[in-house]
């Protein structure tokens, strides 16, 4: 037997022992919560799972395993309305498990190949193991939340087993503080198991949109390709039959900008989006309405800092906007856009800023950029200043 089948045997050996642990608890806590106070409205609403079964001071194996059942198997619940939008980043999902069978040292192609059952037991084990890895603090409250939605939707229509289901697998997480228990339950595993999907179907429909365009040296937006019937349909159905998939990735993006735009602000992040010559003329503008020198208004370039009367302030504001305006005509957003498509290439960018260049130039692409993108472009300015500022004092 390979290495690689062992380690497998093992992990679901583990798995089971686990399982077998699990159940020991859930009877103790069962046992338990059969004392405890009845005004607990979750507890009363597990009522009904208790009442054909004998469980006075112990459980049978058999009554266990049947309080059990709805508990670790309700990956059911993942279909409810209440769950139909929540997704773990497809993304992360799609590389954590990767690496899960990476570690196991199991090739898609051997995974292929595993006998039916020991396939699902060995999926199942990848299942847990990437949940134990993604699994945070915020992601369950909010699982939490939509299960005890869930639990009182169920409660006011008067379907007692449904809600009785529910209230037991909400008592049951609420309970397992430091989520040991959670990649073992259907219902996480599930929507693992959604986003996992999702993540690769977005993997293969961006590697279409990111293809290179045919005609040599053309430069088409993101936008441009997305309104092609190949790649636009794929993304357009992807996001049509995932609830949540859109505004997940509206609030990625948004991270994403305002992590970038932080960056460029402090000058951490340099685009050259200014020539030497023009921040020489943006310092002399800082340099007439605040009545520093030009040094001065360069070390003094965190607006923070500055100290001015709201007269100043309305003058300064308006002749940086003039002078910003006047620079980015439609041929200079051209080629910053150029620019960008150079920095995408460049390994220095591909790794954590790509995203928020690839978002830069498609707002670039806009008629309207220059209004709609003038914070950039004045939180642009400033981080450049910023950035010749840390040259000067690194080379004192």
């Amino acid at each position: 037997m390979s290495q690689s089948r062992k380690k497998i045997k093992k992990l679901q050996k583990e798995r089971r022992q686990r399982h077998q642990d699990t159940l020991k608890r859930k009877e103790k806590a069962a046992v338990r919560q059969q004392s405890e106070q009845a005004h607990d409205e979750v507890l009363e609403d597990m009522l009904p799972l208790f009442s054909p079964l004998s469980i006075p001071s112990a459980a049978s194996k058999q009554s266990l395993e049947e309080l059990m059942k709805p508990v670790i198997i309700s990956e059911d619940l993942a279909d409810e309305p209440e769950f139909e939008g929540i997704l773990i980043s497809p993304l992360i999902c799609t590389e954590t498990f990767t690496k899960v069978g990476q570690e196991i040292g199991l090739s898609p192609e051997e995974f292929e190949s595993l006998p039916a059952e020991e396939r699902e037991d060995t999926r199942l084990v990848m299942f847990e193991k990437s949940l134990q890895q993604l699994l945070t603090a915020e992601l369950c409250e909010d699982i939490l939340k939509r299960l005890n939605d869930l639990r009182l939707r169920l409660k006011q229509s008067g379907k007692k087993k449904e809600t009785a289901k529910v209230a037991a697998l909400l008592s049951f997480l609420r309970k397992d503080e430091d989520r040991s228990i959670w990649p073992m339950i259907g219902l996480v595993q599930a929507i693992f198991q959604r986003s996992l999907r999702v993540g690769f179907e977005m993997i293969e429909a961006s590697i279409d949109v990111s293809e290179p365009d045919a005609g040599e040296g053309k430069d088409t937006s993101m936008t441009d390709k997305l309104k092609k019937p190949g790649p636009g349909k794929k993304i357009k159905n992807l996001l049509k039959k995932t609830p949540g998939l859109r505004e997940y990735l509206e609030k990625e993006a948004d991270k994403v900008w305002e992590k970038g735009m932080e960056a460029i602000l402090a000058g951490d992040l340099q685009l050259g989006i200014y020539s030497l010559e023009e921040l020489e003329a943006g310092i002399e503008i800082i340099a007439t309405v605040s009545g520093f020198d030009s040094d001065k208004a360069m070390l003094a370039s965190d607006p923070s800092a500055w100290k001015f009367p709201d007269d100043k302030a309305k003058t300064l504001v308006t002749q940086l906007d003039s002078f910003i305006t006047k620079l980015f005509t439609r041929a200079r957003l051209g080629q910053l856009r150029e620019k960008m498509n150079t920095l995408m290439k460049d390994p220095q960018y591909k790794g954590e800023w790509f995203p928020f260049i690839l978002l830069l130039k498609e707002h670039l692409a806009d008629k309207k950029a220059v209004e709609y993108e003038k914070k950039f472009l004045i939180y642009a300015f400033f981080g450049e200043l910023r950035g010749i500022e840390k040259e000067v004092s690194e080379s004192d």
